[in-house]
């Protein structure tokens, strides 16, 4: 009643209140309590994009972690970054842990120390922080690649004990994959070379196999270029024109290749790209023809390379080059199994500080090629000494190479492809090799010959000083977010960072595996998030996020399958709002379809089975369904929106993937695997026999059946996907809205980016699933002008879609032949 009262009062004004209703109001202000402020249960959208995140290790695992150990086992280093809103910055910090056995083992370790930080204004993509490729470079320094100053990567050396930082390299268009020598005195890296697609002076272009975008966004500029690198060495500290090694190459997808320099500064050991060799080796290795089938189409598509350029995927071998002359030497005459995504990955371990060479991951030589693996012990073979087969194993190898006599010798056989390797800190001799999801260990014997051992993750137990066996992780779950922490032998475990203090379960909510079966009996899990208030048997509105699904990471925005990819998805945010969170995975957990029109129809199966769940469960209401999907998963949303009747209200397209005309000819023009794989998820191209399958699945063709309100996000100065979406429901009155982030990356970082994004749905979907707006100014730029324009725009859209609901249904099978 009293609020009610104020509530009159504010509204009305307080003129005209005789001297006895003054005196009543008073009374009742003495006796009576005031209504308590009901607190909001939930992150805001700004506290999730200033949460600190561990960005090394980069994928939070026990395996890279271990590599983060110094050579003597007695310190670990992680890298964390935490956004800035108010600044519009990203700051990247280094940690020193303390791994003293003696401190451990009383649950006292020392406090984890900063010993260097950068603060980011132009750290624009999350998938290439400002920070990187931190490493041990002996026992008192790491070495990494940085942008100081917003300048470009540059490598740098940082002493740990006086925290003095040495600038090595000076490359004028940055660094993207380094090695340092033992002594420090030379640096190996990969930089990017002018590739313009019309060259200075020059008043046209042959377009040729240029990407739309190479020709029409800028010739001076490298993001939009068909990129072109280059290896090179560089005296340390020397501001001179390093020195170019091996050819330029193309660039191909998943990164940069890593590069290696023995410790004594004699030997390069690099990857060569070889093209012209792929079909021969697909011939040859079985798994070089599966990855060529499945990424690197256009060796086998188009021979003549005249419509697309190999870039998905590109066959490579490892060659030695001597320092002192930069004469290219073999190594092995076949190719390693390294696929996209993995370019960075380690693979070549040196011994004794230069006498040998490990590489993990390599293909044998046909005439040196074994039919079974050899145990380590008994393993021995050289390019004089093998027995020649008809055909290789198709398994790839570990070995160990001597650059001054070009001799090898089989070390073991893989069972799958290696996913990394690294050497065991505080052991010489001993690595870990990491074959698909299996944790393999290697030392080398007094005799010298390498023996497989029992695989164990942390610092090595026989390391001087190190007592009792102590490994490191990273401890989370799905309420409990990353920090480090060390197990000692008996279980126990000690907490090493406490990286965000302010966090709080009680009310950031709760997040918790849920099971439902689609109608062809397909098993799903996803994530269920609920408000920390969250009440049972009352309907929510539901937002699904589908890009992945990992019951052990912790969710806080963006993906849960990777700590990254923060592009749109509020997470968390939303609870503050009253909406329900789904995290929907990337496939069935049984039955799930392997090509692209099965997986399609798959997920539309799997998002209508798990509202039907929700539904029936009580929790959600029917009427008020969102959902958004970022770049492939925007694909699958889009098609969800246009062929089916799911009844989703809202939906959000994040610089999403498109099986559109638009698409497969603008957008990615030459990519060959993107091209071939449209060609697969519409029947076959839009000509010829193809035509009229790519006729029924295209659904830039369909748009007239799109029924929900439509918010697309664009990202960078190329030309992306869904603008004919958008022009095409833009003609048609249909509830629709394009935001375009030219400083954008596809992985949005930039605080005051993901704050467009992440709070720019976050209003999206409290205006289309519970009719609220708005009112405070909490986006930069914002201005009351521009928050009142939103609504006003979005109130003309709701018009709109009124029309749009009073419309037949239109729903259209999809051709799945």
């Amino acid at each position: 009643m009293l609020q009610t009262l104020f509530s009159h009062l504010m509204r009305e004004g307080w003129t005209g209140l005789d001297d006895g209703l003054w005196f009543c109001l008073l009374i009742l202000c003495l006796v009576l309590p005031l209504p308590e402020a009901h607190a909001a249960m939930g992150p805001t959208v700004r506290e999730l994009i200033e949460f600190t995140r561990i960005i090394q290790p980069i994928q939070h695992d026990a395996e890279t972690l271990q590599s983060q150990v110094s050579p003597d086992g007695s310190q670990a280093f992680v890298v964390t970054r935490t956004a800035k809103v108010a600044n519009d910055v990203n700051r990247f910090e280094i940690l020193l842990l303390d791994l003293n056995a003696g401190r451990l083992a009383a649950s006292a370790p020392g406090a984890a120390v900063r010993v260097f930080s950068v603060e980011s204004r132009n750290d624009d993509d999350d998938a290439n922080p400002s920070l990187r490729e931190v490493r041990w470079h002996g026992h008192r320094s790491l070495v990494f690649r940085a942008r100081l100053h917003d300048e470009p990567f540059q490598v740098y050396q940082l002493d740990v004990l006086t925290q003095r930082l040495t600038q090595l390299t000076y490359a004028p268009l940055g660094v993207l994959s380094f090695d340092v020598s033992g002594d420090s005195r030379r640096v190996v890296y990969v930089a990017p070379v002018p590739n313009p697609a019309m060259p200075p002076g020059s008043r046209s272009v042959v377009v040729g196999t240029h990407s739309f975008w190479s020709v029409h966004f800028g010739q001076d500029s490298f993001r939009t270029q068909q990129r072109r690198y280059q290896f090179f060495v560089a005296e340390s500290g020397s501001r001179m024109a390093a020195r170019p090694v091996g050819v330029p190459f193309p660039e191909s997808a998943g990164g940069f290749p890593s590069v290696s320099m023995s410790p004594d500064g004699r030997w390069l050991v690099l990857p060569k790209y070889e093209p012209g060799r792929q079909l021969a080796w697909a011939a040859d290795y079985p798994q070089i023809a599966e990855a060529t089938a499945k990424y690197g189409p256009s060796v086998t598509l188009d021979p003549l390379a005249y419509y697309s350029r190999p870039m998905s995927y590109v066959s490579r071998r490892l060659v030695l080059y001597r320092l002192s002359d930069g004469q290219e030497q073999p190594i092995l005459d076949a190719p390693d199994d390294v696929l996209p995504g993995n370019q960075t990955r380690t693979d070549r371990l040196w011994q004794d500080g230069g006498v040998s060479l490990v590489i993990a991951g390599t293909y044998l030589p046909l005439q040196d090629a074994v039919n079974a693996p050899m145990p380590a012990k008994a393993a021995s073979a050289s390019p004089s000494s093998g027995t020649p087969h008809s055909k290789p194993s198709p398994a790839s190898h570990i070995i160990e190479f001597w650059p001054d006599t070009g001799r090898w010798q089989i070390i073991a056989a893989l069972g799958q492809r290696l996913k990394t390797a690294f050497s065991i800190a505080g052991k010489a001799g001993a690595f870990m090799a990491i074959d698909g999801g299996q944790h393999r260990r290697f030392e080398r014997g007094a005799d010298g010959v390498w023996q497989e051992l029992e695989a164990a993750v942390g610092p090595d137990p026989s390391a001087p000083g190190s007592g009792p066996a102590w490994r490191l992780k990273v401890a989370q779950s799905l309420n409990q977010p990353p920090d480090i922490v060390a197990q000692g032998p008996d279980g126990a475990e000690v907490r090493l960072t406490q990286l965000n203090p302010q966090y709080r379960a009680s009310q950031w909510g709760t997040m918790r595996e849920y099971d439902w079966k689609d109608v062809a009996g397909r098993q799903w899990r996803g994530g269920l998030m609920v408000p920390a208030d969250f009440k049972a048997g009352m309907r929510y509105p539901l937002v699904i996020q589908p890009y992945g699904f990992s019951p052990n990471r912790f969710y806080r925005d963006g993906s849960n399958d990777y700590d990254g990819f923060t592009s749109g998805f509020a997470g968390r945010a939303f609870l503050r709002e009253g909406i329900l969170v789904l995290a929907f995975p990337w496939r069935a957990s049984s039955g799930a379809p392997t090509d692209e029109p099965g997986a399609r129809q798959s997920f539309q199966d799997g998002v209508r089975a798990a509202i039907d769940a929700l539904v029936k469960d009580g929790s959600v209401d029917r009427e008020r369904i969102g959902i958004l999907g970022w770049s492939a998963t925007g694909e699958r949303v889009l098609n969800l929106l246009t062929f089916t009747d799911t009844p989703i209200r809202a939906a959000t397209l994040l610089d999403g993937d498109a099986n559109t005309l638009y698409s497969m000819t603008i957008t990615y023009a030459v990519m060959d695997g993107i091209q071939a794989r449209k060609e697969r998820t519409n029947g076959g191209g839009p000509f010829g026999e193809s035509r009229t399958r790519w006729i029924r699945n295209d659904p830039s063709l369909y748009t007239d059946c799109i029924r929900a309100a439509l918010r697309i996000e664009t990202y960078g100065p190329e030309a992306h996907n869904n603008w004919d979406i958008y022009a095409l429901l833009r003609r048609q009155y249909r509830p629709v809205e394009l935001l375009m982030i030219p400083g954008g990356a596809h992985a949005l970082a930039r605080p005051s980016e993901r704050m467009i994004s992440l709070q720019g749905n976050v209003d999206w979907y409290r205006f289309w699933l519970k009719g609220e707006q708005r009112e405070e100014l909490i986006v930069p730029g914002e201005t009351t002008a521009s928050l009142k324009e939103q609504y006003q725009r979005w109130q003309q859209m709701e018009t709109l879609k009124q029309a749009v609901d009073r419309q037949p249904a239109c729903v259209r099978a999809l051709d799945q032949n």
